[in-house]
């Protein structure tokens, strides 16, 4: 999902997948191998860093370009999962500059992750009243409400989070967990006719040809291997996003601990600034606390 700026991060690759058998799938962990890779250099991350916090003790700035430093400081600190610092840089650009509509956006995320749905919804709301067409505000309401189990509410954002852009394939699969809990009995006719309107080249729309049945967990391991091939980087992004994805079908099915087990892997790339990364840390939270 492209709600994310591209940075530099540590890189686990995950070597071997998934086995399914029967309606409700079964995985081998005994059949994971995991190969551990030197990490990335954060150093123009931290060149960047020095430089911005080096501008912001000088006078040179207005107001406004103020605050697109604090914001550009916050994106760095998100993608390297500082998300306190990054919080604080996005308040600062609020209140150094009150329209800077994508601060909004990663608090609004925040206070989700948060478990604070009002809060976030309250966010959401005044992002769209100085940018109606900011579509990644319906997208991130509607993962409020999702998660707050107002589904009518979630379906309505993320429709209109689909109608800006039919052929992106994450919002046909959140349309899909929505549906799934909304009417279920319709929920794969509806991703049937939305998937025939997405780009094939991108790998969402692969993820949604398998919950369609199109594809085997043994044949999505070889379309990971032969989308990703010789972009090691390229290849942590993808697994993030098809364990997360795999984790939410184990969680529809009630298998929990696979469910868990799933999550786990989704962020033991760390690929900080995705939301698959975010949602899954926030699914894990959530199974402990119900555990409790």
């Amino acid at each position: 999902m492209k709600q994310r700026y591209w940075l530099c991060n540590f890189t686990l690759l995950f070597i071997g997948f998934l086995l399914l058998s029967g309606c409700a799938p079964h995985f081998s962990v005994d059949r994971i191998q995991f190969v551990n890779s030197e990490p990335n250099s954060h150093l123009e991350q931290e060149v960047m860093l020095e430089r911005i916090s080096r501008a912001l003790l000088t006078n040179y700035f207005n107001r406004k370009e103020r605050a697109g430093l604090y914001f550009e400081r916050g994106v760095i600190y998100d993608s390297l999962g500082l998300w306190e610092l990054a919080r604080r840089d996005f308040e600062k650009a609020i209140r150094t500059d009150n329209r800077l509509v994508g601060a909004y956006n990663y608090l609004g995320l925040y206070a989700l992750l948060a478990q604070d749905y009002e809060r976030t919804v309250e966010i959401f709301n005044l992002l769209l009243d100085i940018d109606p067409q900011y579509s990644y505000a319906f997208l991130n309401r509607g993962l409020a409400f999702y998660y707050a189990q107002r589904y009518h509410l979630a379906e309505q954002d993320f429709l209109q989070f689909y109608q800006r852009n039919k052929s992106d394939p994450y919002a046909v699969l959140w349309l899909y967990w929505n549906d799934l809990k909304r009417n279920p009995k319709t929920a794969k006719d509806l991703l049937q006719q939305r998937v025939e309107m997405l780009d094939d080249s991108l790998w969402g729309t692969t993820l949604a040809q398998y919950f369609l049945g199109k594809y085997s967990v043994n044949q999505l391991q070889e379309l990971v291997a032969q989308f990703a091939k010789g972009e090691p980087s390229k290849y942590a992004e993808v697994l993030t996003e098809t364990y997360f994805y795999l984790a939410k079908q184990q969680l529809n099915l009630s298998q929990m601990e696979q469910a868990k087990l799933l999550f786990k892997w989704a962020i033991a790339n760390h690929i900080y600034n995705f939301v698959e990364y975010r949602f899954a840390l926030f699914e894990l939270m959530k199974l402990n606390q119900s555990n409790k």
